[in-house]
């Protein structure tokens, strides 16, 4: 259990310093990061639901040496997070004004977030892969690969948020920092 700790202890850690990259935008980028990765969560979340039940059937009929049922579930699992993630991708895309504008009733913060949706929302079908994988690797017990590459990909998203936050970018180069980083973790760990 230790690295999977470590990962979400740095995940928030990583996270906190994003949120103080996009204060330097004052209230904007706070509300934007903090209500736009509440939305989010509807995908995450999501994920981490078949993430976790993947994880005990892998467990389970690993032990088992049920190897065909192991693969025949992963890419199951995998089919159904792909279908959720092009919805909920496609949503923040084309709907991102209107979804925040549930939450939010200021039409600069509405703007804002429209953008973070947008931009995370090419990032979705990626982290649920990510996400979802990690629990076929937790089923096996081999929990440290997808704690590492979280670790790396995830840490690596303060740099690169200072990086294109320094360009015409401005705000938006945090989101893009979240969504390329999301992108090379969907891509190594599956």
């Amino acid at each position: 259990g230790f690295p999977a700790s470590l990962q979400n202890s740095l995940f928030a850690l990583f996270s906190m310093n994003l949120a103080r990259i996009a204060a330097e935008w004052g209230y904007i980028g706070v509300t934007t990061q903090s209500v736009g990765a509440q939305i989010e969560a509807i995908s995450w979340n999501t994920a981490q639901g078949f993430s976790s039940a993947l994880s005990a059937f892998v467990g389970q009929n690993y032990g088992a040496r049920q190897l065909g049922r192991i693969r025949r579930a992963y890419f199951d699992t995998m089919g159904i997070m792909t279908v959720w993630g092009l919805i909920t991708g496609t949503a923040f895309v084309l709907f991102g004004d209107k979804i925040f504008g549930i939450f939010v009733p200021e039409p600069a913060a509405i703007a804002s977030g429209a953008v973070y949706l947008r931009i995370l929302g090419y990032s979705q079908l990626f982290m649920v892969f990510e996400i979802a994988s990690t629990g076929a690797f937790t089923g096996i017990g081999k929990t440290l690969p997808p704690s590492i590459q979280s670790i790396l990909f995830t840490g690596a998203r303060i740099p690169l948020a200072l990086l294109l936050t320094a360009t015409s970018l401005e705000l938006s180069g945090v989101w893009w920092a979240i969504t390329i980083s999301t992108w090379c973790k969907g891509i190594v760990l599956p």
